[in-house]
C-alpha cells in the first residue's frame, strides 16, 4: 500500500511542484510486538527560501490494507494576526477539515529567534480491490494532490 501511494503521489505532485525529500522509517517497539511504517514525502511549489513546505506523512495501520495520510504545510515567517486568520481561512477553503498552529520560539524575552504557522490534516485511503475502489482512490489522490499544490502557494 505504501509503495502504490508514493508512485501515485510522485506523478500527481510532480506536475504541482517538487518533492524534495521521500524518506521510509520502520519502528519497532522494544516492549510489544508490533512495527511502524512510515513514509514522509517533503513536497514544495519551488526550491527557493522561504518558501512554503508540505511533509506528508504515510502512515501503514494495522490491517495493512488502509493507509492514514497526514499532511503538515510549514508557512515560515512571523505573520500578523490579521495574515494568520486570512491564511486559514484560505486553507479552510480548499480543506475544510484543517487545523492551524502558530510557533514561536524566543531566545530570551521579547527577542523572537523563530516563528512559523503550520496547516495539517489527515484522511484514511483503502488499497483498492475492485475497479471502481481504485476509480475513487485515483479521484482521492487527484484531489489531494490540486488541494496540496495550492496550499503551498498560499
Amino acid at each position: 500500500m505504501l509503495q502504490l501511494l508514493v508512485e501515485k503521489l510522485n506523478q500527481l505532485l510532480s506536475t504541482r511542484g517538487m518533492i524534495t525529500d521521500v524518506v521510509l522509517r520502520s519502528d519497532r517497539s522494544l516492549l510489544e510486538d508490533e512495527e511502524m511504517r512510515e513514509v514522509m514525502i517533503t513536497f514544495a511549489s519551488s526550491f527557493e527560501e522561504e518558501q512554503p513546505t508540505a511533509t506528508i506523512h504515510l502512515f501503514l495501520l494495522e490491517d495493512e490494507q488502509s493507509c492514514e495520510v497526514e499532511v503538515e504545510i510549514q508557512y515560515p515567517g512571523k505573520l500578523q494576526e490579521k495574515q494568520v486568520q486570512d491564511l486559514w481561512e484560505q486553507a479552510r477553503g480548499r480543506v475544510a477539515e484543517c487545523s492551524v498552529t502558530e510557533k514561536r520560539r524566543y531566545t530570551e524575552p521579547g527577542k523572537l529567534v523563530e516563528a512559523s504557522v503550520q496547516v495539517d490534516y489527515h484522511f484514511v485511503v483503502q488499497t483498492p480491490e475492485r475497479a471502481e475502489q481504485e476509480t475513487a482512490l485515483n479521484e482521492t489522490l487527484e484531489r489531494f494532490a490540486a488541494d496540496l499544490g495550492e496550499l503551498v502557494k498560499l
